[in-house]
């Protein structure tokens, strides 16, 4: 609540041109709230300038993609590697490199072409995220043979009949280990 005028060192700031309020040792200054205008305003239609760099980028994409296919089976060996590792001494250690390994896989799958692949590194992840004990093994298992034999048979999405059976009982597999969240 306003008591007294602003001390003379404060009055200054009532010359701004916004709503004051003035308090025995201080002053509240209230300025418009302009965030809508800011929030809607048009922006024109992009330059040339925007177009080329767009166009520039999917062409440097599109150059990239012919080694998509040699990065993915890179990561996959890499997860070989990692649930090698994992079986053999299934610490924390080990649950970490599998962890970041099927996280890269399931951020890049897509990116190479191979959503399916991704969608079951998701999975994989889902479980080796769950509280309490590691899933079994043969969960693990399971999950990389599949994210190893999709990228093999080069099955791009899920018009492939096979390939979606197998994401759906890998899902159904994992529904079994997966806690529910409360």
């Amino acid at each position: 609540m306003p008591d007294a005028p602003p001390s003379p060192a404060l009055v200054p700031a009532a010359s701004w041109g916004v709503p004051v309020e003035s308090f025995t040792d201080h002053i509240v200054l209230r300025p418009p709230n302009r965030l809508k205008e800011r929030a809607t305003r048009s922006v024109g239609l992009r330059d040339k300038s925007d177009e080329e760099a767009i166009l520039r980028a999917e062409q440097a994409l599109e150059l990239l993609s012919t080694e998509f296919d040699g990065w993915m089976k890179h990561e996959i060996d890499r997860l070989e590697i990692m649930r090698a590792a994992f079986a053999i001494g299934r610490d924390a250690e080990a649950l970490d490199g599998l962890y970041r390994s099927a996280h890269d896989l399931r951020g890049q799958s897509a990116t190479f072409g191979f959503p399916l692949a991704g969608e079951i590194a998701d999975g994989l992840c889902l479980m080796l995220e769950q509280d309490g004990p590691p899933p079994p093994q043969s969960y693990v298992d399971r999950h990389v043979e599949a994210i190893r034999a999709i990228v093999r048979e080069d099955v791009r999405g899920r018009e492939h009949p096979v390939a979606a059976e197998i994401v759906e009982r890998l899902a159904i597999l994992r529904a079994g280990f997966l806690k529910p969240k409360d």
